[in-house]
């Protein structure tokens, strides 16, 4: 068994390929036996998933099994239920490539280079901890925490402990969760277009607006809060390499971001299978161009194949909430949740003030924002109606992402509970306010673009 998980990456690989082939080639007999495929997916994931996810997957199986039987659906249509999300775990299953091309290109130490340039006091460290994370996470995702906490932990260890932990703990959590905001490679952002249908370009700028403003709130606070503390003297990088280095960075994502918005809206492809297709190419020439392709190959293909085998909690929790929207829209129940949307489509505030309330309860359970967005998707339809597409996914995807810094057993939190040492509820303390702001700021950049669409 241990040599079959080490290769199921392959068994994977053969269903995202089926996939791929079906968004260019629509049948049903297709859709029914990747249905039937990601079944076994689930069944071989399920024993090896966190325990977290196995109850979360347990229990949106048993609420579809519910609405299935409550609705006119036949056994027939269960395995295409659970084909509707496969398309997610393929953009999944295709990230390391980008970062591998970001490690291959040595941008990884870049970070290195930004955190350890001359400054005097904590406030001072803090904004540009902050904005290092912005700028490298959208390409380093979850690296770019590991890397920058390391870093510093290293630089602050004469710093007071309790000091430098909530330093670290709400200047990297808040700075990867800003870059989420506009990222196309953050799944969440991916997934509320993907329930909404909204243009990426349209929803962007938006995006990029509750990031800075996020970005200039927190700064100051930081700054006032961290203001009196000193910070040990350290020789810094020099600024040519590195402004060089920055530059080409910001330059490759960039003309990244002009790729997937051409696949988008010159090509037609919808926006997650635009994100999904480009990845590859991209990191591959970037790589090449770069002159790292040895290199890209050699980080790159080990990662992928790694984090393909590892994919078990993502398909237990995905392919169990596809299941369960599916039943759901077709399930008579259906108009019982949505007669509180009925009740206050009048109200477009009090909509999106319940949608930030349900992310931050529920994140706050234990509940992943990814299954909370899933199921505010299967009422997407009679969203949609109360909201235009680029209101919905902006106020989507910045709530849910919002909420990553302070979910007690999300990813991030868990990496900087076990490197620091700290309780995860406490980080979740420090970083509450910031998810209740930049919650705030989405709400009510949503409310803009309420006017304008």
């Amino acid at each position: 068994m241990k040599w079959f998980y080490q290769h199921i990456y392959i068994f994977y690989s053969f269903i995202f390929l089926l996939n791929i082939i079906y968004t260019f080639r629509q049948s049903e007999m297709l859709h029914f036996l990747i249905g039937v495929l990601a079944l076994i997916m689930m069944g071989l994931s399920f024993p090896r998933a966190g325990r977290v996810f196995k109850i979360l997957g347990i229990v949106l199986t048993a609420a579809g099994v519910f609405f299935f039987i409550s609705g006119p659906m036949t056994i027939g249509e269960v395995p295409g239920l659970f084909a509707g999300n496969v398309s997610l775990l393929l953009l999944l299953s295709m990230l390391p490539w980008m970062n591998s091309a970001v490690k291959a290109g040595r941008y990884n130490k870049l970070l290195k280079e930004l955190l350890e340039a001359k400054v005097h006091t904590l406030g001072g460290l803090y904004g540009r901890s902050e904005a290092t994370m912005v700028s490298l996470a959208a390409f380093l995702n979850l690296s770019s925490a590991t890397i920058s906490q390391d870093l510093l932990k290293e630089q602050l260890k004469k710093v007071d402990t309790g000091i430098r932990n909530s330093f670290v703990a709400m200047a990297t959590l808040r700075g990867y969760s800003l870059a989420l905001l506009w990222s196309p490679l953050e799944i969440l952002l991916a997934t509320s277009i993907f329930i909404t249908g909204a243009d990426y370009l349209e929803v962007l700028p938006w995006m990029i607006l509750i990031a800075l403003l996020g970005f200039a709130i927190d700064t100051l606070i930081g700054r006032l809060l961290f203001k009196k503390v000193e910070v040990p003297e350290r020789a810094g990088p020099g600024a040519t390499s590195t402004g060089r280095r920055l530059k080409s960075f910001i330059l490759a994502l960039v003309l990244f971001l002009s790729t997937v918005v051409f696949l988008a809206n010159v090509i037609q492809f919808d926006f997650l299978f635009s994100v999904t297709v480009a990845i590859f190419p991209f990191a591959f020439l970037w790589s090449l161009l770069r002159k790292r392709h040895k290199s890209f190959w050699k980080i790159g293909v080990p990662t992928w194949k790694h984090h393909t085998n590892h994919l078990d909690n993502f398909i237990v929790l995905l392919l169990s909430l596809s299941f369960l929207t599916g039943a759901l829209n077709a399930s008579p129940y259906l108009e019982l949740l949505q007669e509180p949307i009925i009740a206050y489509s009048d109200s477009p505030l009090v909509i999106m003030l319940l949608i930030q309330s349900g992310f931050l309860l529920m994140t706050l359970l234990g509940v992943h924002p990814l299954a909370t967005m899933g199921i505010f998707g299967g009422v997407g339809g009679l969203l949609m109606e109360a909201l235009p597409s680029v209101t919905l996914a902006v106020l989507l995807s910045s709530t849910a992402i919002a909420t990553v810094p302070s979910a007690p057993y999300g990813l991030i939190v868990t990496i900087t509970s076990v490197n620091f040492g700290m309780n995860p509820y406490k980080i979740v303390w420090k970083n509450l306010p910031f998810t209740l702001v930049c919650g705030a700021l989405g709400v009510g950049v949503s409310l803009i673009t309420l006017l304008l669409y």
